[in-house]
């Protein structure tokens, strides 16, 4: 019975995205193409965002395997509002873009949604991006799967892109930042990186 009454509330949670059908609602449905993406109000996109990603806390807290979106900055509904907004119909991933064409909020809580979500936000005008990359401390190549991901769709390290100086906190030197812990101190050893791309 508590199985079932977790159902209802969930399809009662998902009621407003997007006004979708009853099958479409079902969380985690594999997406078939790039138009499985609709977009929604700032308003219904912050209300997702939010529970796909305190769901993925909770299962990091719990020690259970997570996507790793404690990190995904979410706006407020106010900045959402002014976003282009769009939600795969699945629930389960999805995207924002400024009006400058910045990408920003991408989230996926299903691994087969990552190129179809980058094909339609390309398609809507995704021209930049920052996401979190690996640097290997030897060569100073840049990879890991979201910079892959990124890519393989047009986008390269936006090397023009500088502002302060090596070692200080948030310093971009030719589109790559050092890692920066929450207490806002650089870490050098953390090969862990912010890219800002372009198309």
């Amino acid at each position: 019975m508590k199985f079932k009454s977790f159902l209802i509330k969930l399809s009662e949670e998902f009621a407003d995205i997007g006004k979708l059908s009853p099958d479409q609602l079902k969380k985690g449905l594999p997406l078939k193409s790039s138009e499985d993406f609709i977009k929604v109000t700032g308003r219904v996109y912050h209300q997702a965002i939010n529970r796909i990603r305190n769901n993925d806390i909770a299962k990091l807290n719990k020690n259970l395997p997570s996507k790793g979106l404690n990190s995904l900055h979410i706006y407020e509904v106010k900045d959402y509002m002014k976003m282009n907004c769009f939600l795969g119909k699945n629930n389960s991933s999805g995207y924002c873009l400024k009006p400058d064409g910045e990408l920003v909020s991408v989230f996926s809580s299903q691994g087969s949604s990552g190129k179809l979500l980058m094909k339609s936000a390309v398609k809507n005008g995704a021209k930049y991006l920052d996401c979190f990359a690996l640097r290997d401390p030897k060569t100073g190549k840049i990879d890991g799967p979201l910079f892959r991901l990124y890519s393989k769709f047009g986008f390269k390290i936006n090397k023009s892109m500088n502002s302060g100086t090596p070692g200080e906190p948030y310093a971009i030197i030719n589109g790559v930042s050092d890692f920066v812990d929450d207490y806002g101190e650089v870490q050098p050893s953390n090969p862990q990186v912010v890219v800002f791309m372009k198309r």
